[in-house]
């Protein structure tokens, strides 16, 4: 059972991290990263390459001797010569760990754009091939009577839940969906985020056709990764008869 969400990470962490986002977009950034465990994470590995990035050449401390003896064999002039050497190696070595850094940026960039299309792809497939939707209903407190739809193709595995007037959950927490086999078991169909708006979409694939199926559940769970099974409040959700659905 895999689930995407589209939404949880709609921040630009990679320039947050180098410093190249604006004064106003860095505190949407950061207030962002105090909600939001998988941003932090993400944030934290992001990091941790920069830094071995800046390690990665390990610097050889010369022997004290030597400075001196390179200084007393040189005239002034080479002396000069020999501190516009070092100074111009300096700025080299600073200019090619940012172009690293830069290169790292632009890759990770690309991969997510990449990415990003072929979601877009697949939603669209999807929506091509459902030929069964439901109206999700909000359950929790402060939630409205109606949070989202979702598309089914009822001889597939494939699904795409819409959402929208949802709240951000508590620090840490996220999202959870489970669907409801005719047992009363549950299977985990994926975590998400809403975005600012209370708005998410989460590809889903059941592990088997959806007509195994009688319902679908929203519960909160602890993030970033969810739980094995329902510990939460359930917050939304639906029902549906396949048996009946045939019949009309």
């Amino acid at each position: 059972m895999t689930g995407r969400s589209l939404t949880d990470h709609d921040v630009d962490l990679e320039a947050y991290a180098l410093g190249l986002l604006d004064p106003e977009e860095a505190v949407v950034v950061a207030q962002h990263l105090e909600a939001c465990a998988l941003c932090r994470n993400e944030l934290h590995r992001i990091e941790e390459t920069l830094g071995w990035l800046g390690t990665a050449v390990r610097p050889v401390e010369p022997p004290p001797t030597l400075r001196n003896r390179v200084l007393a064999e040189a005239d002034p002039g080479d002396r000069r010569r020999w501190r516009l050497a070092w100074a111009w190696g300096g700025l080299a070595a600073a200019a090619l760990l940012l172009l690293g850094v830069l290169l790292l940026a632009v890759t990770r960039l690309e991969r997510r754009l990449d990415e990003f299309a072929s979601q877009q792809e697949r939603i669209a497939a999807v929506l091509a091939r459902a030929d069964w939707s439901t109206v999700v209903q909000g359950e929790g407190a402060g939630f409205p009577p109606e949070v989202g739809r979702i598309f089914v193709d009822r001889g597939g595995r494939d699904g795409l839940l819409v959402l929208g007037g949802l709240e951000r959950p508590e620090a840490g927490r996220v999202y959870q969906v489970w669907l409801l086999r005719a047992d009363g078991s549950r299977v985990d169909a994926g975590v998400f985020l809403p975005d600012r708006a209370g708005s998410a979409l989460l590809l889903i694939e059941a592990p088997d056709d959806w007509t195994r199926y009688r319902g679908m559940g929203i519960t909160v769970e602890p993030g970033p990764q969810g739980s094995t099974e329902p510990t939460g409040q359930r917050v939304a959700g639906c029902s549906w008869d396949w048996s009946a659905w045939a019949r009309s």
